[in-house]
């Protein structure tokens, strides 16, 4: 009897000593090993990112104020011209018959100024003859003007719609008005913008813009503000930027889809490592480990500007505080750690 009472209190010892050494092992925690920064504030620069079609700085679409017979067109699609050159000729039998009366009253009131400066002649004839000279040259004028097209600045020739000798028609079309050639200034070209109006006190003429076009992958283009419209289109709550882009060797296109930067300027915020932002598995949300008396916390973040290997924080973590930087995927709110490498 006494011998299995004594097997009994052993075993009771055996249980109560191995509960209490589990125990104490619980309660001694390993500190996981990690990696940590001090979080500092950095100058960021910020840009307002848009999309866009290029168009020409210039365009005009050139025909004449009646409908008429082409008599000679000068240039073709692909055609470079400068200012005051030459484009096309409308028929000028009308032009040449009124040329003829404006060579005459010029010359008849070139005969008379004189007599009316000696006296020769009355007012009434003086104001007469004048009256004609005036009236006949407003009309060559207008038929030179509506005969002669010349270009209007220098450009290249994008569309030509008629051949000599057709008849040109003043209705119109699909497209809008009639026109015999479409004339484009495409250096510099012109980039419309529309920017939301929670950035219309950020945005500046003078600013740089970048874009950048898919055929084109990897160049940068650069240009800057020209004009900003101060009024806001009450539909879509935007503004439109005009944007002026040099374009000397003309690789750049009018229509072309472009995506743009504007930079507006630099402020102070936090930026960090990619690698210390973790992602919540099934949601949109993003968590970091900060650390709390050699623990580690977790604090939900809201991101903003991404870069390189950096990103900005908006919220969540405060200038200061100590980043866990590596060893956080093994970490839960509270975990103790010990910071192996911690940098200032």
């Amino acid at each position: 009897m006494r011998k299995v009472l004594s097997i009994c209190l052993i075993a009771i010892l055996i249980i109560l000593v191995t509960g209490c050494s589990k125990k104490n092992n619980e309660d001694k925690e390993i500190p996981i090993p990690v990696e940590a920064i001090k979080v500092k504030t950095a100058n960021i620069q910020r840009e307002i990112e848009l999309v866009g079609t290029l168009t020409a700085w210039k365009e005009a679409d050139l025909a004449a104020q009646t409908t008429g017979r082409i008599d000679h067109i000068y240039v073709e699609e692909g055609s470079r011209v400068k200012e005051g050159d030459l484009l096309f000729e409308m028929d000028d039998t009308q032009l040449a018959q009124t040329r003829i009366q404006y060579q005459v009253a010029k010359d008849n009131f070139e005969r008379i100024k004189p007599l009316y400066e000696s006296g020769s002649i009355s007012q009434s004839q003086y104001d007469q003859a004048k009256a004609n000279f005036e009236s006949i040259e407003k009309t060559y004028n207008m038929l030179l003007k509506n005969t002669q097209f010349r270009a209007p600045f220098s450009g290249i020739i994008t569309a030509k719609r008629y051949n000599d000798g057709e008849i040109f028609l003043l209705t119109p079309t699909a497209t809008g008005a009639p026109s015999v050639v479409t004339l484009m200034q495409i250096n510099p070209l012109k980039l419309i913008l529309n920017v939301s109006e929670a950035n219309l006190r950020e945005v500046k003429v003078g600013q740089n813009v970048e874009i950048q076009t898919d055929l084109y992958p990897g160049e940068i283009f650069k240009g800057k503000i020209n004009n900003v419209n101060p009024a806001i289109n009450p539909v879509s709550r935007t503004f439109q930027v005009e944007v002026k882009i040099p374009n000397s060797d003309e690789r750049l296109k009018p229509g072309m889809f472009v995506r743009a930067k504007i930079f507006t300027g630099m402020t102070k915020g936090i930026l960090i490592p990619r690698s210390a932002v973790l992602k919540q598995l099934g949601t949109s949300s993003f968590y970091a480990f900060v650390v709390n008396n050699n623990t580690a916390k977790r604090v939900d973040v809201q991101l903003g500007k991404e870069l390189d290997a950096e990103i900005e924080v908006t919220k969540g973590i405060n200038e200061g505080e100590i980043l866990i930087t590596k060893g956080q995927s093994l970490l839960k709110d509270g975990s103790k750690i010990e910071i192996k490498n911690k940098i200032e």
